[in-house]
């Protein structure tokens, strides 16, 4: 409910369609290139310069130029290191020979048996440990949570709260005696440990082999955010070239398009569209293809779609760098394209010369757009290239973390919940 209003949420999940379609590698070069691309001071900084807030304009071509020198230092200092491994590949495969000369005998039955419990037992006590401290931290978040919601809250704890409650006296006697029976087969193994101890530092010492997992471990991380953050994005935009992963976005779109209409044709009053990152792209081109089918003589009901909710949405670098880029001689190509994805875009600031088209009446102006960013986000912008009606800012700062931030701020559902009011009330 939203006042005495009653609320239905419809998620359209159009991720299966993305999933696998495009590689760590090809993803961190379009990042590159997108982010690259903000640089372009024919294209970018006029509109950097009309959209931004007075003197805020060249802080965000500087926060720009940041992010492209950081992802050009992190594949630079990738590179670097595999030069470096290489050319030192004569010593540590001398170090790999020397450490298999120094292993330890394999040691007895019991000692192997006993070293496969200290095993089982230390991941226990990795379980154990985050279990017992995350049930904790869950526990509290959620009760802060319920009390900023509720005037007086309510002491809720979550959904496994009094379970974890019961839990944390027996589980901590778990864990001690876990943690016992593992020192005192630590103890008994402490010369096969001591053994092995040594041959893992000698190993770390060669600076080559200490580098190269350095690498493995920043190549691992940066490929699973690559393709958890990045990679839908990546294959959604490029898909609109010539090649296979334009079926990819048609898909997308065709379903998406049928479920949008089936709202807008049904039994509401009003209808909401929320997108998160690609959600927001994916939601706007809906909305170019809805105008495009009207003007051709579709009856879909457009006023009633009331409100535009993005978050955490990278519709600027898509703006720029998405569809087809004219060459500088074609005026009237790049006019028409503007009008094809035009909803809620901010006016050509391109010189057309005697080729200039004439005004025309775009769809969707009614529509009351809120837009949520976060500082921290590198992956979405504050949407200069479009005319938002809201905007609200999260003061997260982690680049690490904040393009999902949005989900777990109070901030952010406080402030939609009040857009929500405000647009129904108006």
């Amino acid at each position: 409910m939203v006042g005495d209003a009653e609320l239905d949420v419809i998620e359209y999940h159009w991720a299966e369609h993305a999933v696998g379609g495009m590689s760590a590698a090809a993803t961190f070069v379009w990042l590159l290139e997108v982010v690259a691309a903000g640089l372009d001071f024919r294209r970018q900084v006029p509109f950097l310069m009309a959209g931004a807030p007075p003197g805020r304009a060249w802080p965000l071509v500087l926060r720009q130029l940041l992010q492209v020198t950081s992802l050009a230092a992190a594949a630079a200092g990738l590179l670097v290191a595999l030069l470096f491994v290489l050319a030192r590949a004569g010593d540590a495969l001398a170090a790999l020979k020397g450490a298999a000369g120094a292993l330890p005998e394999l040691p007895s039955w019991p000692q192997a048996a006993a070293l496969v419990l200290l095993l089982c037992l230390v991941a226990a006590l990795l379980v154990l440990a985050y279990d017992l401290l995350f049930a904790r931290l869950e526990a509290r978040m959620v009760r802060r949570t319920d009390a900023a919601w509720s005037m007086a809250g309510s002491g809720w704890s979550g959904l496994y709260g009094p379970a974890a409650t019961r839990w944390s006296v027996p589980g901590l006697a778990v864990l001690l005696l876990t943690l016992i029976g593992a020192l005192l087969l630590a103890h008994y193994l402490r010369p096969v440990l001591a053994a092995y101890g040594a041959v893992a530092l000698t190993l770390l010492a060669e600076p080559s082999l200490a580098l190269a997992v350095a690498a493995l471990a920043a190549l691992v991380v940066g490929r699973s955010l690559l393709l958890s953050h990045v990679a839908d994005i990546a294959l959604y935009v490029t898909s609109d070239r010539a090649s296979a992963r334009a079926r990819t976005r048609r898909a997308i779109l065709d379903e998406g398009e049928e479920l949008l209409r089936e709202l807008l044709d049904g039994d509401y009053d009003a209808v909401y569209v929320a997108g998160h990152s690609l959600g927001s792209v994916v939601a706007l081109d809906l909305l170019d293809r809805l105008a495009r089918a009207n003007a051709a003589g579709a009856s879909t009901d457009l006023a009633r779609l009331r409100g535009l909710l993005t978050f955490g949405s990278p519709l600027d670098k898509v703006a720029y760098f998405f569809r087809q880029r004219p060459a500088e001689g074609e005026s009237v190509r790049a006019q028409l394209l503007n009008r094809l994805h035009g909803v809620r875009r901010r006016a050509d600031m391109r010189d057309h010369g005697p080729y200039a088209l004439g005004p025309h009446e775009q769809a969707f102006e009614h529509v009351d757009w809120l837009q949520v960013h976060a500082p921290g986000d590198l992956l979405s912008d504050r949407l200069i290239h479009y005319r938002v009606d809201r905007r609200l800012v999260l003061r997260r700062y982690n680049p690490l973390t904040a393009h999902n931030v949005y989900w777990r701020d109070d901030r952010f559902y406080a402030g939609a919940l009040a857009w929500l009011r405000g647009v129904r009330e108006s």
